[in-house]
């Protein structure tokens, strides 16, 4: 938003005391210009993030490290990585969590 804002929102005055140059103001100040930057600038932010990240991602879900057990979901993280619940909405289920235990206590569940 904050870059979409400036684009918007950027008086001439300031532009010019910034840059020396008040022609890239704010779409409500007459040019289109400065938002069509920001634009171009958030997209660009959007596909770094995505080339940087989506293999690192695809590289985790392969491995299997992306996600936690179903059992472990079932019982919560609160649970299987804290020993406790941090917010005591519901009980999980005992038995789930005696499985889990169990299932931790045995060569981390392989």
């Amino acid at each position: 938003w904050g870059c979409i804002a400036t684009g918007l929102f950027a008086s001439p005055r300031f532009v010019l005391a910034t840059y020396n140059n008040d022609k890239y103001a704010g779409l409500f100040y007459g040019s289109g210009r400065l938002l069509a930057c920001e634009i171009i600038g958030v997209l660009l932010i959007m596909v770094w993030t995505f080339a940087v990240m989506g293999p690192f991602f695809l590289m985790l879900n392969k491995l299997g490290l992306f996600r936690v057990d179903a059992l472990e979901e079932e019982v919560g993280l609160d649970i299987s990585h804290h020993k406790g619940s941090a917010y005591d909405l519901t009980a999980a289920d005992q038995d789930a969590v005696d499985t889990l235990n169990e299932k931790r206590a045995t060569a981390h569940g392989n």
